[in-house]
């Protein structure tokens, strides 16, 4: 039997970094199912009728994030459909009802609910989709699940949110961040760092809706400031302009201000075999595609 390769493994022997994918959908319904019913796509999962299908499929047709969620032991209890960044949330008495609820809100309308003021995590555990999610993803929400506080934390399992290569892939909501390569072990500082209102930087990809380049240049000057105790509330970033297409050893140079401190971070462009998820490697598939990456970064006199 041939040995399963994991695409997290190769993406980290490689040397891809996670840092500057951090993009995360606008808004996101989180519909209960149970995990054991998943299937990809999504919308072929056991036990959905064609009416449900065909509601989800259009909505993500329209751009939206349709997550399938669940907590261990606890399907029964989650509600059916939660909306965010809206943190609304609702049952529905038929399922008529839940399918207008979903096209509705594909179309921009929000249901009627009540508001859920904690923090949702959602962590991909999609063993259909791949086998990095299962097995580092699993492990993950375990261990977030068994410290976070229940009344400040809403922590459910999900389908396949992208970044398979980067597991274990999750998205704190409705503050858009997304995450990648956390473990188990890092579940205490993350919880942590989430309790004070901070960004966890050890697994942070980046700030959604920036190019690739701002998001590596400004995590990079957070990491500098935390590791020097520096304070950095606020990161104001300068360069001389972005390229449209970089070429492999390209580099980008940003002047970075964090209060009284100064800072020059050089990137460069870099050339790295990607695969994406477990199927790709399995089939010997894969692209090259350039990726910005911290070359230098020095504080200036």
């Amino acid at each position: 039997m041939t040995k399963h390769v994991f695409c997290r493994d190769l993406c980290l022997e490689r040397g891809e970094p996670h840092e500057g994918t951090g993009n995360a959908p606008q808004r996101v319904l989180l519909l209960a199912w149970p995990r054991g019913k998943w299937r990809t796509p999504r919308w072929e999962s056991a036990d959905m009728s064609e009416a449900l299908a065909g509601s989800i499929h259009a909505a993500a047709q329209k751009g939206l994030h349709v997550a399938l969620v669940d907590r261990v032991g606890e399907s029964d209890g989650l509600p059916q459909l939660m909306a965010q960044p809206e943190q609304v949330y609702a049952d529905f008495e038929s399922e008529a009802a839940l399918i207008d609820a979903i096209n509705d809100y594909a179309d921009g309308k929000v249901f009627a609910g009540a508001h859920d003021p904690r923090i949702t995590i959602i962590v991909c555990t999609d063993s259909r989709r791949d086998a990095c999610c299962a097995r580092y993803g699993f492990s993950t929400y375990k261990a977030l699940v068994a410290i976070a506080d229940p009344a400040k934390f809403h922590i459910v399992q999900a389908t396949h949110i992208g970044g398979c290569r980067f597991a274990a892939s999750l998205v704190v909501l409705p503050h858009r961040q997304r995450y990648g390569r956390m473990t188990a072990g890092q579940a205490p500082a993350f919880i942590e760092a989430l309790s004070r209102g901070q960004i966890f930087l050890p697994a942070y990809k980046g700030r959604s809706d920036e190019p690739e380049p701002i998001q590596v240049a400004e995590l990079a000057a957070l990491k500098w400031a935390a590791d020097n105790d520096a304070p950095a509330s606020h990161v104001q970033l300068s360069h001389n302009g972005l390229p449209e297409v970089a070429k492999d050893g390209d580099e980008l140079v940003f002047a970075a201000a964090l209060g009284a401190d100064r800072l020059s971070i050089r990137l460069r462009a870099r050339t790295f075999h990607i695969q994406g998820n477990c199927g790709v490697v399995a089939e010997g598939g894969g692209s090259h595609e350039i990726r910005w990456c911290l070359d230098e970064l020095s504080k200036a006199s």
